[in-house]
């Protein structure tokens, strides 16, 4: 996997809950920055709103999340987030910008992160200017997307928790 990553500065403190991926082992932290952090990228996320919506993916194997998905060998950070965001959601965005990064601290090895670093990162975008493709034709992991209600997204989202909550907060609150 190394072969794959991309350096992202891991200095500041967050201010944000920490969540805890089970399946993976993992405690993922948020950080609010516009600089690639000093660790391994291995994917990417998305934050698209309109009004009062969130862009969200229904993926086949974990149910409505964010469009995103790993940096592929030889791509930027900057060019998975757009194919992410064609294949998983049909869209496209006129402009996108860092926001931070969940940084992925693997606490314990198992089948599901063996393949990462024992820390890595996952960069946030916020996405703006959206164009969607109503046709698209889901092919790969996602059967759909759309715009959901942010006040719905505790119950819709696959894993919804307070970190993610306060995640969306301040995808909101950037301009």
């Amino acid at each position: 996997m190394e072969s794959l990553t991309h350096l992202c500065d891991n200095t500041a403190m967050s201010q944000f809950a920490t969540e805890y991926w089970p399946e993976t082992n993992s405690r993922v932290e948020f950080f609010p920055a516009t600089a690639l952090p000093e660790l391994p990228v291995t994917a990417v996320k998305i934050y698209v709103f309109q009004d009062d919506s969130l862009l969200l993916t229904n993926i086949r194997s974990r149910g409505w999340d964010l469009p995103g998905g790993h940096v592929e060998l030889g791509e930027t950070p900057e060019d998975a987030i757009i194919r992410e965001l064609k294949e998983e959601a049909g869209a496209v965005v006129r402009r996108h910008e860092q926001i931070g990064y969940l940084k992925v601290t693997n606490e314990k090895e198992n089948e599901l992160n063996k393949k990462y670093p024992k820390e890595s990162c996952i960069l946030v975008y916020k996405g703006y200017d959206v164009v969607v493709d109503v046709s698209h034709d889901f092919k790969l992991e996602a059967t759909e997307s759309k715009f959901l209600p942010i006040d719905q997204l505790p119950n819709i989202h696959h894993n919804w928790n307070e970190a993610k909550a306060q995640v969306i907060k301040f995808a909101l609150g950037k301009n």
